[in-house]
This record gives C-alpha cells, structure tokens and sequence, in this order.
C-alpha cells in the first residue's frame, strides 16, 4: 500500500470551506475523504502532469536498457529490487512482464488513462503468487471434468 503525505478533509468539512481547501491545493495535494464511496484527490493540473511526465520518462529509459542485452540482467535487477514479487516469476515471465509495463505506461500517457496499468500490475502479482504456490497452481491445473450443455425452459412457457 502507498501512503501518501497529503493534507485531507472531510467532504462536508470541503463544501463548507471550499475557498480554505484550494489554499491547501495550492501548497500540495489534498485528499478529499467520503463515507459514502471512495476518496477525492484534488490537486493542479500541473502536478499532476508532472507525474505522468516522469512515469512516461522512466519507462522509456527502462525500454531503453531492456533493449541492450548487456544491461537486461542490471535492468531486471532493479525491476526485482522494486517489486519483489517478480523474482516468484521464471525468467522468460520477467522479461515478458517488464516489456509489458514499458508497452501500457506509455500507452496510458499516450491515453491519459492509468487504469490499464493498475490491472497489469494487479494479473502479473497474481500470477506470481500461482507460480509461487504449488497447491493454488494445482488447483487452476486440475481436471474439471466436461462441461454439459443443460437445457433451460423459458420462463412462463
């Protein structure tokens, strides 16, 4: 879990005092918190730009290493040092996983949409933790049988 230092504030305590809010998201980003869904952020444009800017940069000097074989292995390295769920992962996974993470980062930059990036993250971390774990990787190996196609009548006929 990432924990962020932002200032926060209720909703209510936001609709309330709007104009104290914005002095906050001058100085830094603000997390706006709600009972009743998830949480807000608010913060300027600039920043936020900022860091998609830079996630953009980083995976695009990380393709950059990838693309000389002399430095893969350094590469994959810090890629493990980072996440180190990835080491669960055969090597061939590795490398398939960090050219994936290159490919939907600057996808999401191209789109300004980042949840792609949450989900490829979220399927490679779960398919680590399969290859890690004999019994669960039996379990989505066992034979389940054939399926049988079985006939439903319409309601009401």
């Amino acid at each position: 879990m990432t924990y962020m230092t932002i200032a926060e504030h209720t909703l209510s305590f936001m609709l309330r005092n709007s104009g104290d809010v914005l002095e906050d998201v001058e100085l830094g980003d603000v997390r706006i918190v709600r009972r009743d869904g998830s949480d807000l952020f608010m913060g300027t444009v600039r920043r936020e730009q900022a860091v998609r800017d830079s996630l953009d940069l980083a995976a695009r000097a990380l393709s950059e290493v990838l693309a000389v074989p002399e430095l893969e292995a350094r590469a994959m390295s810090g890629i493990e040092q980072a996440l180190p769920w990835v080491t669960w992962l055969v090597p061939e996974d590795r490398l398939e996983f960090a050219t994936s993470f290159v490919r939907t980062v600057r996808a999401c930059h191209d789109t300004g949409n980042y949840e792609p990036l949450t989900r490829l993250l979220g399927r490679w971390k779960a398919s680590a933790q399969i290859a890690n774990d004999p019994e669960l990787a039996a379990s989505f190996n066992a034979d389940r049988g054939v399926d049988e196609i079985v006939r439903l009548a319409r309601p009401g006929v």
